[in-house]
């Protein structure tokens, strides 16, 4: 988390609302009945790889690996380009 801080300050892993995903992530969060929490961390491992989990103190479940970041049909979560 010290390293998070996006483009220009770090790693680009951070918190992500729930309310930001897209409606199949959404969808997905109600059927592993993990749809009770506010938000997700996502982990930076790649350019476009992504894993998303749920933080607990120092230690983060883990939900599911997106290949797509930043492709906004198939991605967890859309990027909005500036």
């Amino acid at each position: 988390m010290q390293a998070a801080g996006g483009r220009r300050k770090g790693n680009n892993s951070h918190p992500v609302k729930i309310r930001e995903l897209t409606v199949q992530a959404k969808e997905r969060l109600g059927r592993i009945r993990q749809d009770d929490v506010s938000e997700l961390f996502s982990l930076r491992l790649e350019a476009t790889a992504r894993i998303y989990g749920i933080r607990d103190r120092r230690a983060l479940k883990l939900l599911w690996y997106d290949r797509y970041h930043g492709t906004n049909t198939k991605a967890v979560y859309p990027v909005r380009l500036r």
